[in-house]
């Protein structure tokens, strides 16, 4: 049913209007009676008013029915009110009024009284009746089924048949296309959608016409719509709730600045797939005079997805960001805040450091970082410092690198596929690696960049870097789990991987040569052998987001790179199960997206351990996307030069 739902209180009607979506309803909605009636001259149908009798603006509830009865007579109005009505008595007989304060049930069968009938029921099956039966041929896609109608347009589930694409159909009702006004501004739609590019928003594919139809083409996302969760009876807990929508309020926030109209999100129109990763149907198009009230749109995102936040910590999470209000930018600024914070693939933003007193007066502040930048300088001494360490420091772990013999070796599942030799680094780059990379990039920031990094890219310091490698500096806590200077260095993206590479006269391992390293030549399927073992590695099998974890191996988050001494590969290389992730210099198409990615191998702390923990390909959404379990480490064709060669075939360890 289509319903204009009319309420001068903002929350309110949002609430009203997130719940008859969810019921399956097309809903627009107006704060005054003038939204109202532009609403009513653009819709090609509308059939049930819901409006309230004393609108805030004085209008009467009664007189914007009539006056919108001139134009659609067949539609019914359905009233509400948060006033005294009793002078309306004569007014409201024969008519359905929602009670006041009225709960969930009532509302709804309220809405189902209004909007009853048999005649309107019948005309109404007509109006919304698939144009389109399954295995239908429009130009070269072929129809599977519709998934829902709307007033002016039907979508489907198609095949193009040409490559095997499943898309989303959407076509104009015939009976519209007659209608000029209507046609226009379908088309104005399909460039509006057409133009924009961003990873987490259903991109248009095609425009066309076949057999006098309009129709176009959009991605068909990975994964469920949050109906289909819903209907499933499943629940967000607060990790999954905070991923959703932060990658929602990105999209939002994306389009909205670059000056996007759109339609308010309805359930169906966000996917989440089994790593919860969502998306959302295009639900943009041209920008209007008016407008939509962000604030109350991101209110009625919060009201849409309470229903599948039912647990204590996502519905206290839910409840602390409606207490203010925000437009996208400032909802998705808030939701970057929240998820470096807590998730298992989090970027934590703020450091408890207890070796550091910074709770200290601001007047005290500043020795903390004087001392920080002091220990830059050691950073390079330390490394001098073979086999020794001194009272106040750990040694520093230096990089060595293992040569890895040219030849084949069973590569994914059964490919044999020949390498020339190659060197690769021992252990993942660390952070006082990393260190000294960035200081050497004081004089000239852009020395080692990559000639394909994009010029937004302007800075190889992580986020936060300052504050962990302060904590790592004092071999202290980071959100209370341990970390050092022999910790992996963590949230960098591909191109500073690239650009440290570069620097130390190297590059990035490929696919192949990432696998070999960790499996040896007979294709191991875990770094030690093929049996597996419990604590072996660095993996997310005892891993808890409250910080309580690493009772297996010994480590929640990040392990010191040479502590690692179960996960070693039959050449020596160490850490390739788990502790982070590595990116690689091969790209390939993302499997739910439309670009090229960096491929990124192994497991890392918040991963769990599997078979497949050495030859699953995983991909980031873009080579600027950067996580603390995701780091790297380095390769070369020639015999290094300036770093310690470690031997090639370390002592055997037997499997736990």
């Amino acid at each position: 049913m289509v319903i204009l739902l009319v309420d001068g209180d903002a929350e309110t009607r949002s609430a009203w209007a997130v719940l008859l979506r969810t019921h399956g309803h097309e809903v627009m909605e107006a704060s005054t009676a003038d939204e109202a009636v532009r609403w009513a001259q653009e819709a090609a149908a509308i059939h049930l008013l819901i409006t309230e009798v004393i609108l805030d603006s004085g209008t009467i509830g009664f007189d914007l029915s009539d006056a919108i009865r001139e134009r659609l007579p067949a539609m019914r109005t359905l009233y509400t009110t948060r006033y005294d009505i009793a002078a309306y008595e004569a007014e409201l007989a024969g008519q359905t009024l929602v009670p006041p304060k009225a709960t969930v049930a009532e509302f709804l069968a309220a809405v189902e009284k209004a909007g009853g009938g048999t005649a309107e029921k019948v005309a109404q099956a007509i109006l919304t009746s698939p144009v389109l039966a399954a295995g239908t041929t429009l130009g070269h896609y072929q129809v599977v089924s519709c998934l829902y109608t709307e007033a002016e347009a039907e979508t489907y589930h198609a095949i193009q048949y040409t490559v095997q694409r499943h898309v989303a159909l959407v076509l104009l009702r015939p009976h519209l296309l007659d209608n000029e006004t209507v046609v226009k501004e379908f088309k104005d739609r399909e460039r509006v959608k057409a133009s924009i590019s961003h990873p987490r928003i259903a991109p248009l594919y095609e425009a066309g016409e076949a057999g006098g139809l309009l129709y176009y083409t959009r991605e068909m996302p990975m994964g469920r719509s949050l109906e289909q969760v819903l209907a499933a009876g499943e629940h967000f807990n607060e990790k999954v709730l905070v991923d959703v929508l932060y990658r929602i309020a990105d999209a939002m926030s994306y389009a909205v600045e670059r000056g996007y109209g759109y339609r308010p999100l309805a359930m169906r129109d966000v996917y989440v797939d089994e790593e919860s990763q969502a998306s959302i149907v295009n639900v943009f198009r041209p920008a209007t005079a008016n407008p939509r009230d962000q604030a109350v749109d991101v209110m009625a995102l919060l009201t849409l997805i309470a229903p599948l936040a039912t647990h204590g910590k996502a519905r206290g999470l839910l409840h602390d960001l409606s207490e203010k209000p925000y437009d996208w930018a400032g909802f998705y600024t808030r939701m970057d805040d929240i998820r470096h914070e807590m998730s298992e693939r989090s970027l934590i933003r703020l450091a408890e450091v207890e070796d550091i007193a910074v709770s200290q007066p601001a007047s005290r502040q500043w020795l903390i970082w004087v001392a920080a930048v002091g220990i830059l300088g050691l950073v390079a001494w330390l490394g001098g410092l073979t086999g020794k360490e001194l009272q106040s420091f750990k040694a520093i772990v230096r990089q060595e690198m293992v040569e890895i013999p040219a030849g084949s070796f069973i590569y994914q599942k059964a490919q044999h596929p020949n390498l020339k030799a190659f060197w690769i680094s021992k252990y993942e780059v660390t952070i006082a690696q990393y260190a000294e990379f960035l200081q050497a990039l004081a004089a000239n920031p852009k020395a080692f960049d990559d000639p394909n990094q994009p010029a937004s890219k302007t800075s190889h310091t992580p986020p936060d870097w300052e504050a962990y490698y302060a904590a790592a500096s004092a071999d202290g806590l980071f959100n209370k789990e341990h970390i050092s200077l022999n910790s992996p260095v963590c949230r960098v993206d591909y191109w500073d991987a690239v650009a440290y590479a570069k620097w130390k006269h190297q590059r990035l391992p490929t696919e192949k040569e990432w696998e070999k390293a960790a499996r040896g030549t007979e294709g191991n399927l875990f770094p030690w052998g093929n049996a597996p073992s419990a604590g072996a590695a660095n993996l997310g099998n005892d891993y808890a987001a409250s910080g309580k974890g690493g009772q297996e191996d010994g480590y929640n988050l990040w392990a010191p790179v040479d502590q690692l001494e179960g996960d070693v590969s039959p050449f020596g290389v160490v850490g390739m199960a788990g502790n982070v992730q590595e990116w690689t210099s091969t790209w390939a198409p993302h499997p739910e997206l439309v670009d090229q990615v960096p491929v990124l191998c192994g497991g890392h702390f918040g991963l769990k351990s599997s078979p497949e923990i050495l030859t699953s390909r995983h991909f980031a959404a873009n080579p600027e996307e950067a996580t603390l379990a995701r780091g790297f480490r380095t390769a070369s064709d020639e015999s290094p030069t300036g770093v310690a060669a470690a031997p090639q075939k370390p002592k055997k360890r037997k499997a736990k």
